[in-house]
């Protein structure tokens, strides 16, 4: 049989795996014949169907970051690494002048090693010590999730295609960032709310001042550089819809904007550099601190599991979202109103033009979006997660207790 005929049947076999359909023993057989046959064949199509598939999915919007985050949700756990070495080879075609910064260092925290390396399906297996017929599985399950991924917001240049080296964009502070990511990884250990919202306070503070320091310094630039950008956070299921209103009111505090798909329990931030960066450690940090938080106040509250039904905790986020945003917007207001009114001048006039910036790519990149309200169900929950967030101390003069 030739590579274009077992290349026609194997986006069918692909499907039908991945739908773990009563046809996949059927489909798998079919290939393991041709296996027994021809091995190097079916590793050679295999990884022609694989690096086709992958090349789509960059042209549908999605990053590499973005296929391993919802691939861990959607594939046996040990196809992941088939999926790593599959973007590996993939990307043997690319010089590296023509990948973005921004896309290489996905592959740089995925693990993905450079130079990148060709696929053989045979290496592979006897690498990762799995079963030949496993190994085909595998690999036909990860072609039936690759066939099945929708379309998303397409945030950096597709890998292959010129690419604009424009002048840094972020000021490199290292040392700023070490703090920031200091105080939320203690916010994160403390059993005590009350210190780990002040902890977190102190972060929003040190992020709201570090923005501002950073506009000040490009008000004294001829031309305001347009460094908005997009990112997108994977969020833990359940309660999608409230943990993306808590990334939404931490990218609010911080000057972005934010579109949630629930389906796929992403949300996609847009914003200045700076403020991306920024938003995404602290609602990471908060979306760890707020289900402590909600697990913690159901111990307290009933006695008959009412804290521990769906309508509770959704409205225990929600409103602790809801609370936390407040008080966010209030820090980020206060270290704003503590400017000299002397650099206030020249920094209003650089915040105006971010915004629009921020707008205008917002606009480009969702170009129809609605706005759905949310329910509240359970009151109990609600109370509770407004209570949860007023105990937090964010007034970062406050002294924080060992």
């Amino acid at each position: 049989m030739s590579d274009e005929e077992i290349l026609q049947q194997l986006p069918i076999a692909a499907a039908v795996v991945a739908l773990r359909d009563d046809r996949a023993d059927t489909e798998l057989a079919r290939l393991g014949a041709y296996d027994e046959r021809d091995q190097a064949q079916v590793d050679r199509c295999l990884q022609v169907f694989l690096t086709g598939l992958l090349r789509t999915t960059w042209e549908r919007g999605w990053a590499p970051a973005d296929v391993v985050q919802h691939g861990r949700r959607s594939l046996d756990s040990g196809v992941e690494p088939l999926l790593l070495a599959a973007i590996s080879a993939e990307h043997v075609a690319y010089k590296a002048a023509t990948i973005d910064p921004n896309w290489l260092a996905q592959l740089t925290d995925l693990g993905v090693p450079q130079p990148f390396a060709a696929l053989s399906l045979t290496d592979w297996s006897a690498a990762a010590r799995v079963g030949r017929y496993l190994t085909l599985h595998h690999a036909l399950s990860l072609a039936g999730f690759l066939q099945t991924l929708p379309v998303l917001a397409r945030l950096y240049p597709l890998p292959g295609t010129p690419v604009r080296h424009a002048q840094p964009v972020v000021p490199a502070n290292g040392k700023m960032l070490a703090r920031i990511r200091a105080l939320l990884a203690k916010a994160e250990a403390t059993e005590f709310p009350d210190e780990a919202e002040a902890l977190s306070g102190k972060a929003q503070e040190l992020m709201a001042k570090f923005s501002l320091d950073h506009a000040l310094l490009e008000a004294a630039e001829d031309e305001l550089p347009d460094d908005s950008a997009g990112r997108r956070l994977w969020v833990d299921t359940p309660y999608v819809s409230a943990k993306a209103q808590l990334v939404g009111a931490v990218a609010a505090a911080n000057r972005c904007r934010t579109v949630v798909i629930e389906d796929l329990a992403v949300v996609t931030i847009v914003g200045a550099e700076v403020n991306l960066q920024h938003t995404e450690i602290l609602s990471t940090s908060l979306l760890v601190q707020a289900n402590r938080a909600m697990i913690a106040a159901g111990k307290h509250i009933g006695h008959r599991g009412e804290s521990r039904t769906r309508s509770f905790r959704q409205s225990f986020l929600m409103a602790y979202a809801q609370r936390i945003g407040e008080r966010l917007e209030q820090t980020a207001a206060a270290t704003q109103a503590a400017v000299a009114e002397a650099e206030a001048g020249r920094l209003l006039p650089v915040l105006a033009k971010r915004e629009e910036q921020v707008d205008a790519l917002f606009t480009q990149l969702f170009p129809n979006t609605t706005t759905r309200r949310t329910r509240i169900t359970n009151g109990a929950g609600w109370h509770a997660g407004l209570t949860a967030a007023d105990h937090a101390q964010l007034d970062a003069r406050r002294q924080v207790r060992r």
